[in-house]
């Protein structure tokens, strides 16, 4: 099987999800695995056409709502460590839609903010994001939702105090 780069997977993301395998139905962590397999092929595909990398996805959404901050707090913000994010906004900055600068109070940051251009393109990555979630739980009602949320958000502390377990006893 071809070495998808772009994925960063050692296997073929397709255009159509693969059905999934018997052998580990109900599995959590196979539906998981799964379900980000077909989020890494759908950001790809919405992110194409307007010829951004899907390491652009997050950062955009970040700068959206707060311009202007650290990459460091960035990086920070996203759980990403300083070379993916230096290389990520290094991709971004290339195509002229964050710029790099220094904070005035502190000149060893190096702040990251959205060009013109940059907020424009991030304001058109978040419809492509909310049509992208509203697809993902299309079907749900509200209180559905919530509870999927909710059960979600139990599902990573879970995971978190199980890793700490991991770390404590290693």
């Amino acid at each position: 099987m071809a070495r998808n780069a772009a994925a960063g997977e050692p296997h073929e993301i397709t255009s159509l999800p693969a059905p999934l395998e018997p052998l580990f139905a109900g599995d959590v962590d196979y539906l998981f695995r799964m379900i980000r397999l077909g989020e890494i092929r759908a950001i790809e595909a919405l992110l194409k056409p307007v010829g951004l990398a899907r390491s652009a996805w997050w950062p955009l959404a970040v700068l959206r709502e707060n311009d202007g901050m650290s990459q460091r707090e960035l990086a920070k913000r996203l759980n990403l460590k300083d070379a993916a994010i230096g290389k990520a906004v290094d991709a971004m900055e290339k195509a002229g839609i964050v710029y790099r600068g220094t904070d005035k109070t502190d000149r060893r940051k190096a702040l990251v903010g959205l060009t013109p251009a940059g907020k424009k393109l991030a304001t058109k990555v978040g419809k492509m994001k909310s049509r992208f979630l509203d697809a993902m739980v299309a079907g749900f009602s509200e209180r559905e939702l919530r509870e999927f949320r909710t059960r979600l958000a139990a599902v990573y502390g879970n995971l978190s105090g199980f890793i700490a377990d991991l770390d404590r006893n290693a």
